[in-house]
């Protein structure tokens, strides 16, 4: 338990309040979000999508703001300790695992998709191991050093991630047309409530 409390008030260890947005910020704003709006509406099929994004992202807060109170309460252990105490050993080291696979699962799928995209508007007809292994590289000195590590290099991308944002919406107002977005449940709730899990799951894997 000692050596637990000295790595977790390391300076690998700690974040500012800063910093935990600007990496959840970036968590979001990710390869996943070019394809958000093809899947979200092929799971729809209606002018409703965009009622769709704004219920997943209140589900996804509220699983958000569920997760900080749990690490309010548990401030010197991480999710794989306190998960144990709350549901049991066994159930905790399940979940455990569960939560293991799930990242594994999603960094695999994030860098054939940074691959992807890479390959097709940057470096068309580079080979796809040469674009993915200086993102798993990357990936791996940063993780030597920590969260604080990740977390500053999150800072400096975060701006450009912002900006980028920002001029694609901009840019998009002048094809935007508020007469899309109508009738406005005109087949009913239940097709809008079929697209809550792609867009809720989107906020969590992009």
């Amino acid at each position: 338990m000692k050596g637990n409390k000295t790595s977790m008030s390391s300076p690998k260890g700690q974040i500012t309040n800063s910093q935990a947005a600007v990496i959840l910020v970036n968590y979001i704003l990710a390869a996943g979000i070019l394809t958000l709006p093809r899947t979200s509406v092929e799971k729809v099929k209606t002018p409703d999508v965009w009622i769709t994004v704004i219920l997943g992202g209140i589900i996804a807060m509220i699983i958000g703001l569920i997760i900080v109170k749990l690490n309010q309460r548990y401030p010197e252990k991480t999710f794989y300790q306190y998960s144990q105490e709350i549901v049991g050993k066994w159930i905790g080291g399940f979940l455990s695992l569960l939560i293991i696979g799930y990242f594994f699962t999603l960094s695999a799928y994030e860098v054939r998709t940074m691959a992807e995209v890479t390959g097709l508007f940057l470096l068309e007809g580079t080979p796809t191991w040469a674009i993915i292994l200086p993102f798993i590289w990357i990936g791996l000195y940063l993780i030597t050093g920590g969260i604080n590590a990740i977390a500053r290099l999150f800072e400096i991308i975060f701006p450009i991630t912002i900006i980028i944002f920002l001029l694609v919406a901009f840019l998009s107002l002048g094809i935007f047309e508020i007469d899309n977005l109508r009738p406005v449940l005109g087949l009913g709730v239940v097709p809008t409530l079929k697209g809550i899990k792609t867009t809720t799951l989107a906020f969590f894997r992009l």
